[in-house]
């Protein structure tokens, strides 16, 4: 039985604000493997965790990342009081930095998704990912394909993987980048029995997102994939132990 990696989607956001260090934090203490989080860069070029290009819908302020400086952004409660009331108020936008500072200290793996911002995302980082010394704990993720080729032009090392949905030439795309594993939504993954088999002979780690229900989880984990990328890491946690135990 292969071992499934858990990380957090956007950290434990099932249970805190989504890409906060509260919910990074909380994704160590609930035993994950990793996390995962998104990233842009601000007005004056510093790399902040956020998913969306705007700050409206996670936050108690309005505006658009890269219009916006750190400072300006760090106004603003992130304790997406929505879902979670007042517990998070306090919650502010983090740095990448931040992240690593809080992160790198303990074992989990860090996947940071560049998500379409301002030219230089790559360039900064790698400079973090340096200054950090941190290549051995992060994987870079993006929908946007560019940015992966750059990634691997700048530093034929890092640990790169496209994110799509269902692409019926995912081993060509996996192939063309050089890349390490495979993001793809976890349904197309369920739907084929030799998704997993065809990506490991072709020497690709896979990684679906966004599973959170058991019975995807498991299956999933079934199936032989290397990690789940979820918002519940603590359920995804209990079904491979018990998957485990069978053996």
């Amino acid at each position: 039985m292969k071992y499934t990696a858990v990380w957090a989607h956007r950290g434990a956001s099932a249970y805190a604000p989504e890409n906060t260090l509260s919910a990074f934090i909380l994704s160590a203490r609930l035993g994950a493997d990793g996390i995962e989080l998104d990233v842009h860069l601000t007005k004056d070029g510093e790399i902040v965790v956020c998913h969306d290009a705007s700050i409206n819908r996670t936050s108690d302020g309005d505006g658009v990342i890269e219009e916006m400086t750190l400072a300006e952004l760090k106004q603003y409660s992130f304790g997406y009081s929505a879902a979670f009331g007042k517990r998070f108020y306090d919650e502010k936008i983090a740095t990448l930095a931040e992240v690593y500072e809080a992160i790198l200290p303990t074992d989990l793996v860090i996947n940071v998704e560049l998500k379409r911002t301002n030219p230089g995302i790559v360039d900064k980082v790698l400079e973090l990912e340096a200054k950090y010394n941190a290549r051995s704990r992060v994987l870079y993720s993006s929908f946007v394909i560019e940015y992966l080729e750059e990634l691997k032009e700048k530093s034929p090392e890092s640990f790169v993987a496209p994110l799509y949905g269902d692409d019926p030439e995912y081993l060509r795309l996996g192939k063309n980048l050089s890349a390490s594993a495979l993001h793809p939504a976890f349904a197309p993954v369920l739907a084929d029995p030799n998704y997993v088999a065809n990506c490991h002979a072709a020497g690709l780690r896979v990684h679906p997102y966004t599973p959170n229900s058991k019975e995807d989880l498991k299956a999933l984990m079934e199936a032989g994939v290397d990690a789940v990328i979820t918002n519940y890491p603590d359920r995804a946690i209990d079904i491979r132990t018990k998957i485990l135990r069978r053996f």
